[in-house]
């Protein structure tokens, strides 16, 4: 009888924190997968400042001011695309991380058990390929 309680209790803690668990692998992927796509943009971000630096350096004259203040609009426009693009990606991410994340939960209530938590996609796209 003992025994029978302790494989019950077992059975039972294992289909309570199984779920969980996967949550958890997923919840960790998927933030390594973020933290990765901040990375790529932090640095798209900033090779674009340091652009918008040299150009700015090499401001001599009226004519170059005028050349490099023209350039502002098409600059502002890339930079503008870009932040929208990786708004998108992101959005994406949260979208396939939700769904993943119902699944797992929606095996749990069907009393399902899946073979290992699943992943969280391919990487992301790196932000550096975006660059104007």
């Amino acid at each position: 009888m003992t025994d029978n309680l302790l494989e019950n209790f077992t059975g039972q803690a294992k289909n309570f924190y199984e779920p969980l668990t996967k949550i958890n692998q997923l919840l960790v992927a998927n933030m390594q997968k973020v933290a990765e796509f901040q990375m790529d943009a932090m640095k798209s971000y900033a090779e674009l400042t340091m652009k918008q630096f040299k150009e700015l350096a090499e401001v001599r004259d009226l004519e170059s001011l005028k050349n490099y203040g023209s350039g502002q609009t098409e600059s502002a426009s890339s930079i503008g695309k870009k932040i929208m693009e990786d708004l998108k990606t992101l959005g994406e991410m949260g979208s396939e991380f939700k769904n993943e994340v119902e699944k797992i939960i929606n095996a749990a209530r069907t009393g399902e058990v899946a073979e290992e938590a699943p992943k969280t996609g391919a990487k992301a796209k790196s932000s550096t390929a975006q660059t104007a």
